[in-house]
Parts: structure tokens; C-alpha cells; sequence
């Protein structure tokens, strides 16, 4: 079955590394052409470098709604429009409960949950018009479990982008825009390689799986929910977690 993603221009934020980079490389591999948006520019263009055809690197500081808005726009106006978003922008904590400060607190809000949101609604100003388009957000296995290594910062933002992702569902798929989120669970990236070995032995062992997952392997899930085999899947969490969490 073709994916039907031959053609598309996509949004990629947080692609300069980790998950965010192995998702703009599938949707390439696939035929899509990709907006590489972090907020390293450098990392950015440097994602785009490594892709196959018409690829760009933006610098964007998804906190930011005007940066959100001019990310956008200079896609559709570099690439031809946008058919696919995917929100990997992310930062991750594991500040003990009563030492996270409120500056923390707001910083994770700001970029996990906040920035969902911008880049979606900036998106959505594109596709809605059109009548078609994917979004897939990246939530993840400590929104669902307030975070077994995670801190409560963290859990909390990326619970928030699941309940999101079901609120925009609800708004864009009238209009032909197709909305789900993904779950990582515990995927070897820059974010989990700063783990104290302890702490990852102790996930690994909780995990029938018995391993950590790859970027590439929550890619794989992302780009089939932006192509055409998931047409009838909306306001669905996918979980890539290795059995770690079975609900």
C-alpha cells in the first residue's frame, strides 16, 4: 500500500536530533518534502542536509507564536503548502517534586504543551482552508504514568498534550484534518543517554521487551499515522513503549 505521502511537504519541530530528526527522515524516505524546524538553526539546516529532495532547515522558537506563525508561512511559501505537522519539540526534567521551581515548571509548560499548541494552530490556519491535513503530536509514556523517571513537570506537560490532541481533534476533523498522538515510552535519544545507568537498567528490566526503543522505531509509528493507511484513525494515542505500559 502506497503511503501517499509522495509529494507532501511536512513540518518536522524538533528535528534537529532524537526522535524529531528520525521522523523528518522517514517522511523523506516516503517522499515528503520536509521543514527541519529547532531551535538550533544550525541543527536545523544540518537535518535538512541529510534528507533526500526538497528539504529545509528554519530556525523557530515554538514558545513563540509569531515564530510559529513565520515557520508556517515560509514553508508553504518555500515548499508549496503543508499537508503533515509533527510536534517532537520537547524538553525533558527529572527535578525531584519539591525541588522543581516554578521557572521550570513554566520553561516545560511553555515548550512540551505551549508550543504544541502554537504550532498546531498555526498549521491548522493552512489546513483547515484546504480541507485536509495530518498533525501528530508527541506526548508520552510519562504523561500516562506521571513518569517513571520523568519529573512531575515533565508528566504533567505531556499529559496535557494528549488531552490537546483530542480537543484539536475534535475541532479539525470536520474539516478534513486527521489528528493523533504517539506515546513514546523509554527511547535511547541525547534526552535519555543523560539517565544515571541505574535508572535506565531499573526501566529496561520493567519492560517485557527488555530493551530501550529507537527514534527510528517511534518514527516508523509517526510517519504511518501522517499517511494514508491510518485515514480512519482520529483522536487516537498510539503507544510505542515496548509493553512497558499496556492500557
Amino acid at each position: 500500500m502506497s503511503s501517499g505521502l509522495g509529494g507532501k511537504v511536512a513540518i518536522v519541530t524538533g528535528a534537529g536530533s532524537g526522535i524529531g530528526l528520525e521522523c523528518a527522515v522517514a517522511l523523506a524516505r516516503e517522499g515528503a518534502c520536509v521543514a527541519c524546524a529547532d531551535l538550533d538553526g544550525v541543527a536545523a539546516e544540518r537535518a535538512a542536509a541529510r534528507l533526500d529532495g526538497d528539504s529545509i532547515g528554519i530556525q523557530v522558537d515554538v514558545t513563540r507564536d509569531d515564530d510559529c506563525a513565520r515557520l508556517v508561512e515560509e514553508t508553504t511559501s518555500r515548499l508549496g503548502g503543508l499537508d503533515v505537522l509533527v510536534t517532537s519539540a520537547g524538553i525533558f526534567h527529572a527535578t525531584p517534586f519539591d525541588r522543581i521551581t516554578a521557572e521550570e515548571w513554566d520553561r516545560i509548560q511553555a515548550v512540551n504543551l505551549k508550543g504544541t499548541f502554537l504550532t498546531c494552530q498555526a498549521a491548522l490556519r493552512v489546513m483547515v482552508p484546504n480541507g485536509r491535513g495530518r498533525i501528530v503530536t508527541i506526548a508520552s509514556l510519562g504523561g500516562q504514568t506521571g513518569g517513571l523517571a520523568a519529573g512531575a513537570s515533565y508528566a504533567a506537560s505531556k499529559a496535557g498534550v494528549v488531552a490537546l490532541t483530542k480537543s484539536i481533534a475534535r475541532y479539525a476533523g470536520p474539516h478534513g484534518v486527521i489528528v493523533n498522538t504517539v506515546n513514546p515510552g523509554v527511547i535511547a535519544t541525547p534526552m535519555t543517554a543523560a539517565w544515571p545507568p541505574e535508572v535506565a537498567e531499573r526501566v529496561i528490566a520493567q519492560t517485557p521487551l527488555a530493551r530501550m526503543g529507537t527514534a527510528d522505531e517511534v518514527a516508523a509509528v509517526v510517519c504511518m499515522l501522517a499517511s494514508d493507511a491510518a485515514s480512519f484513525v482520529h483522536g487516537a494515542h498510539v503507544d510505542v513503549n515496548g509493553g512497558l505500559l499496556m492500557d
